[in-house]
């Protein structure tokens, strides 16, 4: 059973990132996330650590902003009722506590540093019933600054599921979650400020599947995340997003399996563009259509890969510059070369959307003569997110284990003006990380991680930052 310490605050949570693609790289299964912008494979069951928690309350990474209307499917979500093998006692709580140094808190160009602490009490339960299984998990962590104290911050997660299975071969889930946690702002018309920002998502979905072993399966799902910010400068990025797919999947052999898919996504950003004129907020909703051509390949114990191509169509209501057409798609590799060595590729292309506003001034030739007159712009990013991450896992004892990771991510950024200035801007983020963990036994772990990032950015203000974060963390698990 994975017990995982919760988020530990900004910086923490870049290792946060990272250390979900190293836990995949230890124990194959799905890839995702990126940083400054959607990224990325990511995962929920990352190692406990304090720089590296894979939550249930790990805050949103500095570099990997919650972009919630950015999607990245590495492959279709796997059978609801795949080979389980429960814990004897389905019941854990458990206290961690974490202690992390961020060069730039703030992620900010020339940012302070900070040391903070983060203080976790956690728990949850797995429990099978007959063919059925629930389980819950909840987290809270208390995250304290030494001098940046406006971050100080109480982040959490609470997170409910069900797998359920009935006759004819027709299985299922069904979650729900809420969580908070500090986030950073992403590239938009300026360089980011220092500030506190907290970012509340909920989200709900649900899968059902009918075919079991057969050669033909039928999978549909449907999700829902709604994203809020307590900073009221964050409100045009606050979104609605509703995803729903209906896809058909068919196994020639026990290690390939391939599919069709479809699949829907809708966004609304109730206050997308702020108009000074009449200091209203118009909505703007985005429509995205996919075309998904799925394989899942599995040739041995030792590789898996899982490989989507996308055809896209994505439109939105009031901004057209942002429309999308083309291809996107994802990769993820996991391989195992050795009983103590397993290594993880992943790389993706995906498009999204987020709204951002700001006022300029304007001279318009009126009936009195020259006005300066507000202009509302709209800067739109994440357009096209490009993305790859290698990461690498070694498992120097029982009780030992070492890993590594690198991540690169391209966001293709767009901006408009209702006067018609029309801006293509990028937005690079960079990120390594080494971490070392110690099973110091079944209950009690600790783990070090140590992360560099770099982000530049390319907009109508251009900046970049660079950020070093070391932390260590311990936790206790009563199971």
């Amino acid at each position: 059973m994975n017990d995982e310490l919760p988020g530990l605050g900004r910086g923490g949570a870049l290792l946060a990132a990272a250390a979900a693609v190293l836990s995949f790289a230890a124990a194959p299964a799905r890839a995702q996330d990126t940083g400054g912008q959607p990224s990325a494979p990511s995962s929920s069951t990352a190692p406990s650590s304090p720089t590296a928690p894979s939550s249930p309350t790990a805050p949103s990474s500095p570099t990997a902003p919650s972009q919630t209307t950015t999607t990245t499917r590495s492959a279709p979500p796997p059978s609801p009722n795949a080979a389980y093998t429960p814990d004897p006692n389905p019941y854990y709580i458990g206290v961690g506590q974490g202690f992390t140094h961020d060069t730039n808190v703030y992620r900010i160009p020339s940012g302070p540093g900070d040391t903070y602490s983060s203080t976790t009490v956690f728990g949850g339960f797995d429990q099978p019933i007959s063919r059925q299984r629930v389980f819950g998990r909840a987290g809270v962590s208390l995250n304290r600054y030494s001098d940046e104290t406006q971050l100080n911050n109480t982040s959490y997660d609470f997170s409910l599921g069900a797998d359920l299975e009935t006759i004819e071969h027709i299985s299922g889930s069904v979650n729900v979650g809420l969580s908070q946690n500090l986030a950073s702002a992403s590239a938009t018309f300026g360089a980011p400020a220092a500030g506190r920002n907290l970012q509340k998502t909920e989200r709900a979905g649900g899968r059902l599947r009918w075919g079991g072993p057969s050669l033909l399966t039928i999978e549909g799902g449907l999700d829902y995340v709604a994203v809020d910010y307590s900073a009221p400068q964050f409100v045009t990025s606050e979104s609605r997003e509703t995803t729903a797919t209906l896809g058909l999947y068919y196994r020639p052999s026990p290690i390939l399996r391939v599919g069709v898919a479809y699949r829907y996504e809708y966004t609304k950003t109730p206050k997308a563009l702020f108009d000074p004129n009449s200091a209203t907020y118009s909505p703007n909703t985005t429509d995205g259509n996919n075309i998904d051509l799925i394989a899942d390949y599995t040739p041995d114990a030792q590789l898996k890969v899982n490989a989507r191509l996308s055809y896209t169509r994505q439109t939105n209501s009031v901004i057209a510059t942002s429309d999308f057409s083309g291809l996107t798609g994802s990769l993820a590799v996991s391989w195992q070369p050795t009983a103590k060595t397993s290594v993880v590729f992943d790389a993706s292309r995906d498009a999204g959307f987020e709204a951002n506003s700001l006022t300029q001034y304007a001279i318009v030739q009126s009936g009195t003569g020259l006005t300066l007159t507000p202009v509302s712009i709209v800067y739109e990013n994440n357009r096209v997110t490009d993305s790859f991450g290698l990461a690498a896992s070694y498992a120097a004892t029982a009780k030992i284990n070492a890993s590594a990771g690198l991540r690169y991510t391209r966001a293709r950024l767009a901006g408009a003006v209702q006067a018609g200035l029309d801006a293509r801007d990028v937005d690079v983020a960079k990120t390594a990380t080494m971490s070392v963990s110690y099973a110091i036994n079944r209950a009690w772990n600790a783990n070090c991680t140590v992360a560099h990032e770099t982000r530049d950015v390319t907009a109508i203000v251009s900046y970049s930052y660079t950020a070093n974060v070391i932390g260590c963390a311990t936790q206790f698990t009563w199971h």
